[in-house]
């Protein structure tokens, strides 16, 4: 049976519905392509406006995306559909937040489309009103004290920071430890790796803002002729049996200051003084061991060999590297200061002599100061007051130690008072004092420390005088954040002919 036969006419009508849709459909796709061509896609990771405004004003990404703020990404035409707008379709691939937390908090974590990255962190602090009075490692603060918690920099003039859970800013763990970071979210999965690759780049190179955590500590004489310095030498336990509980305190500080309070010489060409005092040399890499890496040489007892036992004392604090200052060759040198950074605080550390006419008629100023031809030390003077304004003016923290007051006085005189001020009012931030072998008052003035006497810290035959007090020692220990005095310690220490322990 044949097939019947579509007429030619039929085919043509189809043929023309064929073509007319086919026409319909290009025209229709040529439109819409062309609505396409004018609303393209542009692809955005949307900073915050402060974080943009701080470190990404300047910077271009790679072509994938670009580095826009928020407040202009909700400025742009966000929706192509509408005939109303013309122009690029914006797409947001990521968005980069600034968020703060505190380490007791864990915020918001890391996620397989989140990253984290720190910008700054700042240390807050517990602190209460510091007495002196009550003198105690673990308690320097009044029995019915009030807790503030503050930044550094807004402690209150007068308080002491309390560790907390018994650790210090700049311990691992610390709680109050609170942290700006960038938060970068990616919201489009495709994007992930060339925008996680771009950021972790970026922020690998910036130093986070972190507060600077220095620890420095101050004993008084250290006297070890005799048995201490015969087991510091020959005792391989020479530092326990020595130093004992007291050497973790001594140990634990950026800068270690105490006064080596007599000569480092062989020589037998002692001047005519009551007391004389001398080290063998070998004896200082156990106090550097110890702890010490600044040594005062300002005191009574450093010209007890005469200007050759004081330059043997130079040489041999030179070959160990412990640095002094206040001391030197000719008065040019010892009227220079001491100068090392630590944790990004600028140290000026200087020692002077300021003690009293012996009775055997010893006269320090006359005798043991330096001169233009004569090895010596840096007696307090007017040059010397301007030169710590200057220090102080260029940024330094000025540390003052004085070999001065009257010995076996527990409190200060007037005269001592009023030169330990001026140090203070000339620009210094912390002032150390020395020789009176008794301990004298911690105070605040005008926001800064004064120690007017830290007594003995170790001084062998000392028990034989009896003196009340002289067995009594301490260690001042400060902490200091950005620069200024945050923690403030005084640990009560006990010594005996040959040794010395926390009380």
């Amino acid at each position: 049976m044949k097939k019947p036969i579509i007429p030619n006419k039929i085919m043509a009508t189809i043929s023309g519905i064929l073509f007319l849709a086919l026409a319909s459909f290009v025209l229709l796709f040529l439109i819409e392509h062309k609505k396409l061509l004018s609303c393209t896609k542009n692809y955005y990771a949307v900073v915050d406006d402060s974080l943009f405004d701080e470190y990404f004003s300047d910077i271009h990404p790679p072509e994938a995306f670009s580095l826009i703020s928020l407040s202009d990404f909700y400025s742009l035409d966000l929706n192509c559909g509408n005939e109303a707008k013309k122009g690029p379709y914006a797409c947001a691939v990521a968005f980069v937040t600034k968020n703060e937390g505190m380490a007791f908090f864990d915020g918001e974590k890391e996620n397989a489309h989140t990253k984290n990255y720190s910008l700054r962190s700042k240390y807050y602090f517990p602190s209460a009103e510091t007495d002196f009075n009550q003198v105690s490692s673990l308690n320097t603060s009044k029995p019915n004290f009030t807790i503030s918690l503050t930044d550094a920099e807004n402690l209150p003039q007068g308080n002491k920071a309390i560790p907390v859970d018994s650790k210090y800013a700049g311990d691992q763990g610390y709680a109050l430890e609170k942290e700006t970071y960038a938060r970068c979210t990616v919201v489009i999965p495709d994007f992930e790796k060339t925008v996680f690759d771009f950021f972790d780049e970026f922020f690998k190179d910036k130093n986070v803002c972190k507060d600077n955590i220095t620890f420095l500590a101050a004993v008084g004489d250290i006297m070890v002729e005799g048995g201490a310095q015969k087991t510091l030498i020959e005792d391989e336990n020479g530092l326990e049996k020595v130093f004992g509980t007291t050497l973790p305190v001594l140990q634990s500080n950026d800068i270690m200051i105490g006064n080596l309070e007599g000569a480092v010489t062989e020589s037998r060409e002692r001047i005519y003084k009551s007391y004389t005092f001398k080290f063998h040399k070998e004896v200082l890499p156990a106090l550097k061991k110890a702890g010490f890496n600044y040594f005062i040489q300002t005191n009574n007892h450093c010209y007890d060999y005469g200007e050759e036992g004081f330059k043997d004392t130079l040489a041999a604090l030179k070959e160990y590297g412990i640095p002094t200052s206040g001391a030197g060759y000719t008065a040019e040198e010892a009227k220079k200061f001491y100068h090392t950074t630590v944790n990004g605080t600028n140290f000026a550390i200087i020692s002077c002599g300021a003690f009293p006419i012996e009775r055997t008629g010893f006269n320090g100023e006359k005798t043991a100061t330096a001169t233009d031809t004569r090895a010596g030390i840096l007696w307090q003077n007017e040059e010397l007051f301007e030169n710590i304004k200057k220090e102080k003016a260029s940024g330094n923290f000025v540390i003052v130690n004085v070999h001065g007051g009257f010995e076996y006085k527990h409190k200060p005189h007037q005269l001592q008072r009023d030169l330990y001020e001026k140090f203070v009012d000339c620009g210094a931030d912390l002032v150390f004092g020395s020789h009176p072998h008794v301990i004298q008052p911690t105070e605040w003035y005008k926001g800064k420390l004064i120690v007017y006497s830290l007594g003995n810290f170790i001084f062998n035959g000392e028990s034989e005088f009896a003196v009340y007090g002289a067995l009594d020692s301490e260690i001042v220990r400060v902490g200091l954040v950005n620069g200024k005095i945050v923690y403030t310690e005084i640990y009560p220490t006990r010594h005996n002919e040959t040794s010395v322990r926390l009380k």
